[in-house]
Formats: structure tokens, sequence, C-alpha cells
């Protein structure tokens, strides 16, 4: 008698352990679904926002150009002048990368992954 409820109890344990391997899979492809989701429209969101701001960027650059190059009666000292502010930016954008672009991406990307 004794081993007919162990063996029944055995059976019960491996249909539970079944059971919660098969939740605990679903539950993980529900949150890599939902991690992926968020970061994908995350992405594409920046992608636009920046292709926007880059045509708004290319126009008022090439206004800007214009207008120094008709108050310096040069059109190409606008241009030189417009390009070397954008090397002055560039360079000023490497030497701070790290406080501007890495810490705030990490720190997103772990709020998305980690506090759901």
């Amino acid at each position: 008698m004794a081993f007919d409820e162990v063996k029944s109890e055995m059976t019960n344990i491996k249909e539970n352990s079944e059971e919660f391997i098969k939740s605990t899979l679903d539950y993980y492809r529900l949150w890599g679904f939902k991690v992926s989701v968020k970061a994908g429209s995350i992405f594409m969101t920046l992608i636009l926002v920046s292709l926007f701001s880059t045509l708004a960027l290319l126009f008022i650059s090439l206004f800007a150009a214009y207008a120094i190059g008709e108050a310096f009666n040069s059109t190409s000292t606008g241009f030189l002048i417009v390009g070397s502010f954008y090397i002055l930016v560039s360079i000023i954008a490497y030497s701070f990368r790290k406080s501007l672009v890495e810490r705030p991406l990490i720190k997103k990307l772990s709020e998305i992954l980690f506090n759901d």
C-alpha cells in the first residue's frame, strides 16, 4: 500500500514539475517578446526622429551657409565656416561620447530589460 502511495506521489511530482517548466518557459517567451517589441519601437522612433532631425539640420545648414556667404560676399566662405563648425562640434561630441551617449544608452536599455 505504501509503495502505491509513493508511486502516486512521484507521478504527481513529475506532472507538477513538467507544468511548472512549461509555465516558466511560456513566461520567459512572453517576457522576451515584450522586451523585443519595446526595444524595436524605441529603435524605430529613434530612426525616424534622427531622419527628420537630419533633414531639418541640412536645410538650416544650407540657409546658414548662404546667409554667412552673403554677409562675406563669398558663398564658399559661408560653407567653409559652417563646415568648420560641424567639425568642431564633432570633435567635442567625440570627446564627451561616454557621458553623452554610452551612459544614457546603457541606463535606458537596463531600464527596459530589468525594471519589468
